[in-house]
């Protein structure tokens, strides 16, 4: 008989015992077809009751690892599978030992010019919380449910029709607007309805490296067109293939800042009626704006060629992970299937929350006290690189948003000077990070300020003075 020895963790006798015998029937200790000893006598060799190993015995009957034979025992059936083919699998894992047990990635300790990120440390925890509470308490339990609508909370797109209306100018309906994952689900699902592999793609270039794989991920053929002081040169689009999409960022581009002149605005919307392909506009952090008036959003110009993008990751917490999508209603049913197919719809208790703290203008006011806290970070990193490079350091793409491009004269921001900087805790990003067709902007970083406090902006600059 074999002998039986209970692992240590903190389980019940039964999970162990059980988990102990199912192991050996699989490395073949007990063979096809092999009598188990008596529920009597493992009761005795483990120290536990009869009535345990009883249980333990039904539960492999059950699985089907025994079979019951009346008045002659519990013998193995025969599973078909080599001695070996399962062990490695069913190893007990040992949790004792710190060297085994899997960490989370490290964070970044220390200074991070992170583009287009949000303070942290500003992020209005003591009121989200307040108005979670209230939110709750005042929900009717039939919307813990599935909701049948995988477009979302029907406040909530209401409340965003509102804001969208005296920021932007859109006017829309809440059944146009679709609650997503972030910006990232709403760009994901309109990458899949709209693109097949082959299907040509038009993509601002340079643009966030996540849109980027979002797109090739659909096996769509990439047309990178070059961005210049006045948004995406539509000239550049190709006339001779139609692409079924073009993805902008008309408001503020990212990463270098430009707005797309009404000019191009123009230019872009007679393309897309001409060759019938749609337009995503991500309208991702425009809110921040710090010079001039409020950049119309391109929608307003067309409702029914453009699907309009935007987020909450900016302007309250990344971590939130809602956006949503203003949809044309030709796409509005496809769309809705293609939701419920991915995930049913978001989950509402979030949403419940932001409706209300929307409603009750928090999110308004949050939106006003951190412009102003934006504002001064952006006037000392702009200062900052004045005072430290001088005429060496052009700056752009600061007119809105969380982030500016610093044009460095005369150097190359390149991966050495990157892992440099990151030895003395300081991590920046390279333009041509961003960049499809590289070699244009290898004397360009793009600078966040969002998440950087004053003094650490200043600290941070002389860092990248001594490397660059």
């Amino acid at each position: 008989m074999p002998r039986h020895t209970l692992p240590a963790e903190m389980e019940s006798k039964t999970k162990q015992i059980y988990s102990l015998l199912r192991e050996q029937i699989f490395q073949g200790v007990y063979a096809p077809g092999a009598k188990l000893p008596s529920t009597r006598d493992l009761a005795n060799e483990f120290g536990v009751s009869r009535a345990l190993i009883v249980d333990v015995f039904q539960q492999l009957i059950a699985e089907g690892y025994l079979e019951g034979r009346q008045g002659s025992g519990s013998f193995v059936v025969d599973l078909g599978i080599s001695k070996s083919q399962f062990s490695s699998q069913l190893q007990e894992i040992d949790f004792s030992g710190e060297g085994n047990a899997a960490e989370p990635p490290a964070r970044f300790q220390g200074i991070d010019f992170r583009p287009s990120f949000p303070s942290l440390e500003h992020i209005p925890f003591k009121k989200w919380k307040e108005t979670a509470i209230a939110a709750y308490a005042n929900t009717h339990s039939a919307e813990f449910g599935y909701d049948d609508d995988p477009a979302g909370h029907w406040q909530l797109r209401e409340n965003i029709c509102r804001l969208l209306l005296h920021a932007k100018g859109i006017r829309c309906l809440p059944s146009q607007v679709i609650i997503t994952a972030g910006a990232t689900q709403a760009i994901a699902l309109l990458a899949r309805l709209l693109l097949k592999p082959g299907d040509p793609a038009v993509i601002e270039d340079p643009s966030a490296t996540f849109i980027q794989h979002i797109f090739e991920s659909t096996g769509a053929d990439l047309i990178p067109v070059p961005v210049d002081e006045h948004g995406l040169r539509v000239d550049d689009i190709s006339a001779h293939r139609h692409p079924k999409c073009v993805f902008v960022t008309p408001s503020h581009q990212f990463p270098l800042g430009s707005i797309l002149s009404i000019g191009r605005r123009i230019q872009l919307i007679d393309y897309a009626r001409q060759t019938g392909c749609y337009i995503i506009e991500d309208d991702y952090d425009s809110e921040f704006r710090y010079t001039g008036m409020p950049v119309p959003a391109l929608r307003e110009l067309d409702s029914e060629r453009i699907v309009y993008v935007g987020t909450f990751s900016k302007n309250l917490f990344p971590a939130l992970r809602i956006g949503y999508m203003v949809v044309p209603h030709e796409l509005l049913t496809p769309l809705l299937r293609l939701k419920k197919l991915t995930d049913m719809n978001s989950p509402i208790l979030p949403q419940i929350t932001l409706a209300r703290f929307m409603t009750e203008r928090h999110l308004e006011h949050h939106i006003a006290r951190m412009k102003r806290i934006y504002s001064k970070r952006r006037k000392c990193l702009i200062a900052g690189l004045s005072n430290i490079f001088g005429s060496r350091v052009k700056i752009s793409g600061d007119a809105a948003g969380l982030h500016l491009v610093a044009e460095m004269a005369g150097s190359i921001c390149d991966t050495r000077a990157v892992d440099q900087l990151e030895e003395l805790h300081i991590k920046v990003y390279p333009a041509e990070r961003y960049t499809i067709v590289k070699g244009r902007y290898e004397d360009r970083l793009i600078m966040g300020f969002g998440n950087v406090e004053e003094n650490n902006i200043l600290e941070g600059i002389k860092a990248i003075a001594s490397v660059l």
